[in-house]
């Protein structure tokens, strides 16, 4: 069965240009494999079932242009599959970094939460706002130059749609699973701040002080506490956008971003942004 499909696959790709497909990843209703084109040049197909979820799917990505998103390139369908050409990002999903190394340096954490809150953001404040909904470590993509970007716009919402309990959830906000309660973008902030407590690992590394030493010692000690209080400002953002009542939690991406952004400054920046932000 599975060959007779991988036949039908290759022979309709084939009919329209790509070849070589290798198999990336697959999901409960999806499967995505890298193909490459007559020019040589590398693209990602998802294949699905052909509904209105892919149609949706669809029409969303042809909309969406923005760089933490991959690009649009075509789709078709074809015996009662769907097929969705976009722009293939070499690299790792953040489930694989994080099952590789079990967690990452505040910096590192820092960073990739900045640039997935970018094309949150994006989303959020277009002419007709879409809420992502779906946001978790399968769907950020590392890439090769370690920028993150964000795949997956099957759950895209424009709050024009009828309700529907979408998302995941280990990361999801818990009112998008409430029947008629209609998510908003503290939803989004909520994932955000699951992703940045999955990256910090679930409790903060124990730090043992030493007795005084070399002046290389003492450095790298110094180094140590700056990134100790860059991840105790990093874990408070992400208590503060993961409160269960949607009233007390950070109410927006942009807010969010404006603390995530002085992670690394000086505590004085930090309350400044805090006292900013002012929710």
């Amino acid at each position: 069965m599975e060959k007779r499909i991988t036949e039908e696959i290759c022979r309709t790709l084939e009919q329209h240009g790509y070849r070589s497909p290798v198999l990336l990843g697959e999901g409960s209703f999806s499967v995505v494999y890298r193909v490459c084109d007559q020019k040589s040049r590398f693209w990602a197909c998802k294949i699905s079932e052909a509904g209105g979820q892919w149609e949706r799917e669809c029409h969303n990505s042809k909309e969406i242009c923005h760089p933490r998103f991959p690009t649009y390139r075509e789709h078709w369908t074809e015996g009662g599959k769907g097929y969705l050409v976009m722009e293939f990002w070499d690299g790792c999903d953040l489930r694989k970094m994080l099952g590789r190394r079990g967690r990452l340096s505040p910096e590192q954490a820092g960073r990739i939460a900045l640039q997935i809150s970018e094309g949150l953001q994006y989303l959020h404040e277009r002419p007709y706002p879409f809420l992502y909904r779906d946001l978790k470590p399968e769907n950020i993509r590392i890439r090769v130059d370690g920028s993150a970007g964000i795949l997956d716009l099957g759950c895209l919402w424009n709050r024009e749609q009828e309700w529907s309990g979408a998302g995941n959830r280990s990361y999801s906000a818990p009112e998008q699973f409430v029947q008629g309660e209609i998510p908003g973008e503290e939803s989004d902030v909520y994932a955000v701040g699951k992703i940045l407590a999955a990256m910090l690992g679930e409790e903060a590394d124990e730090v043992k002080r030493g007795q005084k030493g070399s002046a290389r010692q003492n450095k790298s000690k110094k180094t140590g506490r700056k990134q100790r209080r860059q991840e105790n400002w990093l874990r408070k953002i992400s208590a503060m956008a993961t409160c269960g009542e949607r009233k007390d939690r950070i109410p927006d991406i942009k807010t969010l971003r404006t603390l995530l952004a002085v992670s690394d400054a000086s505590g004085r920046e930090r309350r400044r942004a805090y006292r900013a932000a002012d929710f």
